[in-house]
């Protein structure tokens, strides 16, 4: 415990150190180089910030998110000690067994992934789907959504409540030795404060921060915007403090003016101490989905969005994939295509969202006219098995080619219609539906419709996402199931000879059309059947595809491949 105790007050003595300071005007710890006084406050402001959220949420997770971002992301250029530079990584060797596993890293990060897909899909939801209203949504959703460090302290309890096991919190024997730095930090602060001739009304004290901690924690943006607002009033020395500014404009974002007069303060007062910053990042991604569209004629308005795209690239890590789609898609809107795709494809092969940023990649080569590339991407996406179906579905129908769909009509025949009487339901023949749909034509947190139709019935189904209790879902086959029974007759009721489906979520909206085949139906559609409804006294019929209808174009399954209706 004295070994990391050590080590920890000697980060501290790094940080103090590794920006150095100056008084107002130059201030030089090297004769050749001077410092900026406003990275010296900065330094010992970001330090005392990082122990306290370590203290306040008790959280490895915050503490590993701490190390990533503070400890672990210093810019070494700024310290002209060799020395220090020597006991900071020795530190860092020290803390790298205080954070979590790569295991629970990755759980974070599909926790995170799944957070912005929802985002996404309420955004969608309600919208006619077009290439504009995906991009446009893509873009709020990644800009709203922030950073995983700043999202994950902002819906810690959400975080949780899918995995309580997520959290682990800190010894009380680790939590007195932080204390005790941070109370060894005051008198450090206060000795380089002096040294320096800095003005001490813009240091924060401990207790600042942790009312900033605190204040930043409370539930509802309301609270948080009033308490925030008192700070501000009350302590000068967060008018220097860059996340202050973020966080107080987070609280009152629905008023657009106000945002961006407090990421202008952001922007006045941030100084680049660390190596990639997820704050000026995501400042940056705001500002540029708020303000009005660039331009285009105007060069001064596009090299002034072209510098922040490029900042913002410059502050991303390869895992910060939602970044890279935020600028690949402003690069398409200000007609930088070249810019756009290799943003987008950095991240296909990066496997990062390899789903939606094909989809987007190949969107942005046919919109410019680039059909040989686009060709190339849909062949890639039509045999990837992390692209989702809709996904592919979609582009073959943005291009209109039937070749394509020849090529997928094995994905579409897979979903299936049977036609079932259930046992001990009624003691007359009446059909229940089964309609089988493989999971990879449905999105895992997205809501969904199903419909069932013909001039006889018509009967619905509303699914929240693919855990919905109401479902079905077979792991083995990957599939989910859902039973349409027919209503209670007075007489024998025989299968209904031609149905319409209809599958609806988000990402598409298609209609399949089948047509009643003899009942002599074989083991396989048993077998189906047996996985999702354990009893059941006979199989009144199974249905075959004879066409699918999405995008306002009708394509006909024969026996000899899909032509599509109204071209030869």
């Amino acid at each position: 415990m004295k070994r990391f105790s050590s080590f920890l007050l000697l980060f501290v003595w790094g940080i103090l150190l590794c920006v150095s300071p100056a008084a107002e005007g130059a201030v030089t710890l090297k004769e050749e180089k001077k410092y900026d006084p406003i990275e010296v406050l900065q330094a010992l402001n970001y330090c005392t910030y990082s122990l306290s959220k370590i203290v306040s949420y008790n959280d490895r997770v915050v503490l590993s998110f701490e190390y990533d971002n503070i400890i672990n992301n210093l810019n070494l250029n700024a310290i002209p000690d060799e020395d220090i530079v020597k006991l900071l990584a020795k530190l860092m060797d020290t803390l790298k067994d205080e954070i979590i596993s790569e295991r629970k890293r990755e759980r974070i990060e599909k926790s995170y992934q799944r957070k912005l897909e929802r985002t996404l899909y309420n955004l969608l939801a309600g919208v006619k789907l077009s290439p504009q209203s995906v991009v446009s949504a893509a873009v709020s959703a990644v800009s709203s959504m922030g950073s995983m460090y700043v999202n994950y302290q902002r819906q810690i309890e959400e975080y949780l409540s899918e995995n309580e096991e997520m959290i682990e919190a800190l010894d009380d024997e680790k939590l007195n030795s932080i204390n005790a730095i941070r109370k060894d930090l005051l008198t450090a602060s206060w000795n380089i404060v002096k040294k320096y001739n800095i003005d001490d009304q813009y240091r924060l004290t401990e207790k600042q921060i942790n009312e900033f901690v605190e204040s930043v924690k409370s539930g509802g943006e309301e609270v948080q915007h009033r308490k925030l607002a008192r700070l501000l009033r009350d302590n000068v020395a967060f008018q220097y403090f860059p996340p202050f500014w973020y966080y107080y404009a987070l609280s009152n974002k629905e008023n657009e003016t106000f945002f961006l007069d407090c990421t202008d303060k952001f922007l006045q007062t941030h100084r680049p101490i660390f190596r990639k910053d997820p704050l000026w990042a995501s400042v940056l991604m705001e500002r540029l989905r708020l303000q009005k569209k660039a331009d285009s004629k105007n060069s001064d308005d596009i090299q002034s969005v072209r510098e922040d795209l490029e900042q913002i690239i410059n502050q991303s890590n390869n895992s910060d994939w939602q970044n890279f789609l935020f600028v690949g898609l402003t690069y398409a809107q200000i007609g930088m295509l070249e810019e756009a795709r290799e943003n987008l494809q950095r991240n296909i092969d990066n496997g990062y969202e390899v789903s939606l940023n094909g989809r987007l990649l190949a969107e942005l080569l046919l919109d410019g006219g680039d059909i040989k590339e686009f060709n190339t991407t849909l062949n890639k996406m039509l045999n990837d098995t992390r692209v989702v179906n809709s996904d592919k579905l979609y582009l073959i129908g943005r291009c209109r080619n039937a070749t394509y769909l020849n090529r997928f009509k094995n994905e579409i025949s897979e979903i299936r219609l049977i036609a079932m009487n259930e046992a001990a339901v009624t003691e007359l023949m009446s059909p229940t539906y089964l309609l089988t749909i493989p999971n990879k034509w449905l999105i895992e947190d997205a809501p969904f419709d199903v419909r069932i139709f013909n001039e006889n019935m018509d009967k619905s189904h509303h699914y929240e996402s693919l855990d919905d209790p109401e479902l079905i879902i077979s792991t083995k086959k990957k599939r989910v199931a859902i039973k349409f029974p027919e209503a209670d007759h007075t007489i024998a009721r025989k299968p209904e000879k031609n149905i319409s489906v209809n599958i609806k979520h988000p990402l598409i909206d298609m209609t399949l059309n089948y047509e009643l085949e003899k009942k002599d139906v074989g083991r396989s559609a048993k077998t189906l059947i047996e996985a999702f409804v354990p009893f059941y006294s006979e199989v009144l019929g199974t249905y075959r595809l004879k066409e699918i209808v999405f995008m306002d174009d009708k394509y006909v399954f024969t026996p000899k491949g899909v032509i599509a209706e109204n071209k030869n």
